[in-house]
């Protein structure tokens, strides 16, 4: 008998569960089939890399390829493996990496599972691994730092040599004015939704998109021509341009979530040359960072994955204690100060909360459930740091 699509996904729950998700970062994991590997990270980034696998198993049917699209995605792999070597080179941390080892031919890891899996059950289970790693991540990021970015990683064969960033909004949309841009209709599909709604220099919509630092003139001031930026801010009307697909759509901000999402199609002068290759992973690397400070975190760049942990923790740690720790509504201080302000910072370091204290209940309700880092100081001279559970 043919496993259902939820005995499928139980039966990979269950076996990510047996880990107890305890996820070295660099480390390599596979899933049950072997045609899915998940390399966890510690930043506020998740690669996926759905089309540039190579294995061709004979068990394993070829999918409809007359219907659907089964070339693969040349280089990609290679890409994104690159970008973690040269995210870890330049930070000493690693970004969550997620890729489909098989052909694309037997496996489309960027579309709902009946288009992807042409009804193999092996394929299946492989592509509920796929997604469940890729969810697993999002929520290692989402508890870490509270907010984060996922790129799906493609290559297109387009005649224009650029990059196409696709955030779920058609070429024909591009083309439309910045206040048209702007409509909430609009915003509400796109795939940094998220990012639209909350960011540090309240950016709209078009500006995110295609303004001084959105993330295609990030590219293009890093002399990677892309599309949308200020210089190339929309495809002309002949010309070709992906917008986002499957994954973009379910593992960006869109239907909600913390998670902004951008696909990221990338022309072949970047990829099929070894080291030009490894240029442009050490470029997205720079400019990934850059935009997670610009937007995100304006302490990126100078914490990465050690997000505020770099404060001053050895003054006064006798002074100061919390409780309950994890915390409901409030929170109850201990201390032998008479007074000092308080400052509650998400996993992102972006401060939600700060008061001054003289003895009273800090009231949490404002709070979301997640992890949260407290500053304590005097006269703005940090003395302790603590971290906080609120639930």
């Amino acid at each position: 008998m043919k496993p259902t699509h939820l005995s499928i996904l139980f039966l990979f729950l269950s076996y990510l569960t047996s880990w107890g998700q305890e996820f070295t970062p660099g480390t390599s994991y596979f899933d049950n089939t072997g045609y899915v590997e998940y390399i966890p990270g510690n930043t506020p980034l998740v690669i996926s890399v759905p089309h540039g696998g190579y294995l061709e198993p004979e068990s394993i049917p070829d999918r409809d390829c007359e219907a659907y699209t089964c070339t693969r995605d040349a280089y990609t792999q290679e890409l994104g493996r690159s970008i973690g070597a040269s995210y870890f080179e330049e930070t000493g941390c690693y970004p969550h990496i997620i890729i489909n080892l098989l052909h694309r031919k037997k496996f489309d890891a960027n579309r709902d599972i009946d288009e992807a899996a042409g009804g193999n059950a092996t394929v299946e289970q492989a592509w509920y691994a796929y997604h469940a790693f890729i969810d697993s991540a999002k929520m290692k990021v989402e508890t870490q730092y509270g907010r984060g970015l996922f790129l799906d990683i493609h290559g297109h064969g387009h005649e224009v040599q650029r990059l196409e960033l696709g955030y779920r909004i058609f070429s024909n949309e591009l083309q439309m004015a910045d206040d048209n841009l702007n409509n909430p209709s609009l915003v509400e599909k796109s795939s940094i939704r998220k990012l639209v709604e909350d960011n540090l220099q309240s950016l709209s919509h078009a500006e995110l998109l295609r303004g001084s630092q959105s993330f295609g003139t990030l590219f293009d001031d890093a002399l990677v021509p892309s599309v949308p930026s200020t210089a190339d801010p929309y495809p002309g009307e002949n010309e070709s341009y992906f917008s986002g697909g499957y994954n973009t759509g379910r593992h960006g901000s869109s239907d909600g979530g913390n998670i902004d999402a951008i696909q990221i199609e990338c022309h072949q002068d970047i990829r099929f040359d070894e080291d030009i290759r490894a240029a442009f992973a050490d470029t997205l690397v720079l400019v990934v960072n850059d935009y997670l400070n610009y937007h995100y975190n304006d302490d990126y760049n100078d914490n990465y994955c050690n997000i505020i942990t770099s404060i001053n923790d050895d003054f006064h740690k006798e002074d100061i204690h919390i409780y309950p720790n994890p915390a409901t509504n409030q929170l109850f201080i201990e201390s032998n100060l008479q007074e000092f302000q308080i400052s509650i910072y998400n996993g992102i370091g972006q401060e939600v909360l700060a008061t001054e204290w003289n003895g009273q209940a800090i009231i949490l309700d404002t709070l979301k459930d997640g992890y949260y880092f407290i500053r304590f100081h005097q006269d703005h001279i940090p003395i302790k740091t603590l971290k906080l559970i609120k639930q």
